[in-house]
């Protein structure tokens, strides 16, 4: 059972940095940049850390990125804004990997897709395409593929930008899940820049979803 005080306090953090949001223009003008709206940030619940709760102190500064279920918020993880100094993403000491937008898993759909990333997720869903994140090569846990079991087809979306480390990523986790289909980006880019220059349509045609 999850600890109601972390519970509570995983909640009064997203609530506080959600309502932040707005106060700062440079965290609404990176992801705007990214292709997504105020709307977009509102749903999949994203905050700015101005006033951080205790413990969160080393993110001031960051977005906040929650990781929503069903039972609530499960772990917030934070992105640096743009360019800069210091670690891109900070996770809160000790906290287990997870999968992001997690809520995916509930949508009726014979297919779905694996992301490297938040961002990338939530591009992917945008674009129409039930869509889960893990945070790098070193987050996937083998326990995850059995919440992919029973779809026709999981896309793997690799990325293109990095070096080669998003092909290590889709290979490790197609090797462990029937019906994986790894699509990689093109070079130089990952989900997000992909649709962002050619569009969410570009993303369901190189899968061959129907809209």
């Amino acid at each position: 059972m999850p600890d109601p005080a972390l519970k509570s306090f995983l909640e009064e953090a997203t609530a506080r940095y959600e309502g932040d949001l707005t106060r700062s223009p440079a965290a609404v003008e990176y992801l705007r940049n990214r292709g997504l709206s105020e709307d977009n940030a509102a749903f999949f619940r994203l905050g700015y850390v101005e006033s951080p709760l205790p413990g969160h102190e080393t993110s001031r500064g960051m977005l906040a990125v929650p990781y929503l279920t069903r039972a609530g918020v499960v772990t917030v993880r934070f992105r640096r804004l743009g360019d800069g100094e210091g670690p891109k993403y900070r996770s809160v000491p000790g906290d287990l990997p997870r999968i992001f937008n997690a809520n995916a898993l509930l949508v009726p759909s014979d297919h779905i897709a694996i992301c490297e990333g938040e961002f990338d997720a939530m591009t992917a869903t945008l674009a129409g395409i039930p869509a889960v994140g893990i945070a790098g090569v070193s987050a996937w846990k083998s326990y995850f593929a059995r919440c992919f079991k029973g779809y026709r087809a999981v896309y793997i979306l690799a990325d293109q930008d990095d070096k080669g480390q998003g092909m290590e990523f889709a290979e490790k986790v197609a090797e462990q899940i029937k019906n994986a289909r790894i699509s990689p980006m093109p070079a130089g880019h990952d989900v997000n820049s992909f649709v962002l220059r050619n569009g969410p349509e570009a993303l369901l045609e190189q899968l061959e979803i129907k809209a």
